[in-house]
């Protein structure tokens, strides 16, 4: 029987939204940090594995697709000052952000993701990769269903012309591209296109527990899909490139240099931009590392930049500065490099942030601009945006089309993620803008006071983290009989409020009948009819609401009913002929036919109809004219028969 979805099997969306980065981030420094290995972290409290984000976030973790607000402590922010100048103009880049909607609510596959990023292929067609994504329906209301719809851990959408088509794995979660180690999944760094193979860094992530940030990074793979058959991912390959510096461990301290976030191409070199992420107690950090090869060689020798050359050697790779997120792009303009990246201060804040730099090495958190924040972003952190990237094709010098991923960790009282019922929610947003042409300054920019109203909360109910407790169950439990062989049950919805989905059971108790049970994903119900009963028998009803973390409430208390089929009224009767009578009646109850009676009078024997008319009217044939008739007639239904009306006399 299909019900809600167990907690512990949604795959967690918003982990795709940690690992890219920003709420792992501390504040940029005032200036890149001295070489060599990340400071000893402070200790740790028995068993703790991450920063203590009651205190330095706003949310702790309480299950895999959502968070809690913390102890209401304020969220750090790197300036409280209002922007020093005004935010660069941005507009929506509307026909690929209504491409994309329109794609994912009828596409039946792709219906959302995120780690959205871009290449356009020499013959036309665009290839977007997507890292967690939905794959199912989408109902025409905008719903997602938890249960039918599964979660790659990365996938691909390719575009030709207006045309979209979903390339996933034939995995039974549709994952395109599988991990080297099993329990492992990928998520997209940068990719480019060398020849007539694209090649694409993946940065690989292990669960390490329960929660929204139970995991942890492993390393990263290479992979390299022909074009030719780009839609036949068991084509892929991996390709050998140097092992990361990475301890591949969840333990406070821990370390993962992930090349390959972002690339940018010079005539002679690919720099391959990576970030080591560090958790150290609760000052984590982001920091920009860099290598490079000959253009396009990722299996030439690598070198690392050392802070003042290059070496061959990935242990003298050094920390170019702090502040950067897992899902960046670097881009060029006027000579000068820039890389977008979401700024950190805040955690959820939703600002864009650039640097400038002469050199693909010289990047420094002085020449940094607050560019743009997001207009979904929202003081409560219900909704977020990250992983700012650049959509290159679309790109021309200082005119810049950026794409960005939009997320929710709201849920309501039955532990509905808003990523499901609002399918539009989770899905990339194109924005496009003119960059600065120099480093312009600027500082934090507030978020917007537009939190979501109810049901929405950020706080969920403790039951929908633990799934052994029993959730809000329906009240006002009601069974109503009317006519028809109807009974309709009808409830008042739990508090609090939410998109709740109710298990039913119903049975027929004058016939002894075992309980039979059903599901109802009805979120906006609070009644069920039940049709064609048996007239006369007397049904039990339970009810029991089910959250989408899978909590059950009890069953209600039995309710019950009779079913009846009511007695047909305005009988009339007439003579056609000397040998024909007919009759009409009224009679407005649902799911009947009628069936016809007649007797010769005063006391002839009873006649039944062969059939049931589905009119109210019927004519009998070949009576004696010298006879008068009285006819009735009664309602019916596939269990049987109500009472008959009053008899309607045909005189001769």
């Amino acid at each position: 029987m299909f019900r809600g979805v167990r907690l512990g099997q949604r795959i967690g969306i918003v982990s795709t939204v940690l690992a890219a980065g920003f709420l792992f981030a501390g504040p940029a420094q005032a200036g890149p940090p001295p070489p060599g290995p990340a400071p000893a972290p402070a200790p740790a409290p028995a068993g703790k594995k991450l920063p203590d984000l009651a205190k330095s976030h706003a949310c702790a973790p309480i299950g895999p697709i959502v968070c809690e607000r913390g102890s209401g402590k304020a969220e750090p922010k790197a300036s409280t000052a209002r922007a020093a100048r005004a935010a660069v103009p941005v507009t929506p880049y509307s026909s690929l952000n209504n491409l994309f909607q329109n794609y994912g609510n009828t596409s039946g596959q792709w219906s959302g993701g995120d780690g959205t990023q871009s290449l356009k292929l020499p013959d036309g067609r665009v290839v977007w990769f997507f890292n967690d994504s939905f794959y199912g329906t989408v109902e025409a209301n905008g719903t997602r269903r938890p249960f039918t719809n599964i979660m790659p851990r990365n996938m691909m959408v390719i575009q030709n012309g207006s045309t979209l088509t979903s390339v996933s794995g034939s995995t039974g979660d549709k994952t395109m591209v599988p991990p080297a180690a099993n329990g492992d999944w990928l998520w997209g760094g940068d990719n480019m296109l060398v020849g007539d193979t694209i090649y694409k860094f993946y940065q690989r992530y292990k669960q390490s527990g329960g929660g929204a940030f139970g995991f942890y990074a492993t390393g990263i793979e290479l992979v390299a899909m022909p074009v030719s058959t780009l839609t036949n991912p068991a084509t892929f390959t991996k390709v050998s490139i140097p092992s990361t510096l990475c301890d591949g461990s969840p333990a406070q301290g821990s370390s993962c240099l992930l090349w390959g976030t972002a690339l940018y191409s010079t005539s002679d070199y690919t720099y391959i931009y990576g970030t080591e992420g560090v958790v150290n107690g609760n000052d984590p950090h982001k920091y920009l590392h860099l290598a490079r090869v000959p253009r396009g060689q990722f299996t030439a020798a690598w070198e690392y930049w050392t802070g003042s050359s290059w070496s061959t050697s990935q242990n003298a790779s050094t920390r170019i500065m702090d502040g950067v997120a897992e899902g960046f792009s670097v881009t060029n303009h006027n000579g000068q490099y820039v890389l977008l990246t979401q700024g950190l201060e805040g955690r959820l804040g939703g600002n864009m942030i650039a640097y400038h730099s002469s050199t693909p090495e010289g990047f420094t958190a002085a020449n940094r601009s607050v560019l743009h924040m997001t207009a979904e972003t929202t003081t409560d952190w219900g909704d977020w945006t990250y992983e700012y990237r650049v959509v290159p094709h679309l790109t021309n010098g200082r005119t810049v089309v950026v794409s960005y991923n939009l997320n929710s960790q709201y849920r309501d009282g039955a532990c509905m993620n808003r990523n499901y019922y609002t399918a539009s929610v989770y899905r990339p947003r194109f924005i496009q803008f003119t960059l600065p042409s120099s480093p312009a300054g600027g500082s934090y920019i507030e978020p917007t006071k537009a939190p979501l109203g109810s049901p929405w909360m950020l706080n969920a109910p403790n039951y929908c983290s633990d799934s052994s407790m029993a959730g809000p169950g329906p009240t006002n439990v009601t069974a109503t009989a009317t006519s028809g062989a109807r009974i309709t049950l009808d409830w008042t919805a739990p508090s609090p409020s939410g998109k709740y989905s109710y298990d039913v059971r119903w049975r027929d108790a004058t016939a002894g009948a075992a309980w039979n049970e059903f599901p109802l994903f009805a979120p906006e119900s609070t009644g069920v009819p039940f049709y064609s009963l048996t007239h006369g028998h007397r049904y039990e009803f339970q009810i029991r609401a089910v959250t989408w973390a899978g909590n059950d409430s009890p069953w209600s208390s039995v309710v019950s009913a009779s079913a009846f089929l009511a007695r047909p009224s305005n009988m009339t009767a007439f003579r056609w002929s000397g040998s024909e009578c007919g009759a009409q009646w009224t009679d407005s109850q649902p799911d009947v036919l009628w069936r016809v009676y007649w007797r010769e009078l005063p006391s002839g024997v009873v006649t039944r109809s062969e059939l049931p008319t589905s009119q109210k009217s019927f004519s009998i044939i070949l009576l004696n004219p010298s006879k008068r008739y009285g006819i009735s007639v009664s309602a019916e239904n596939g269990q049987g028969e109500g009472p008959r009306s009053a008899e309607a006399v045909c005189n001769t």
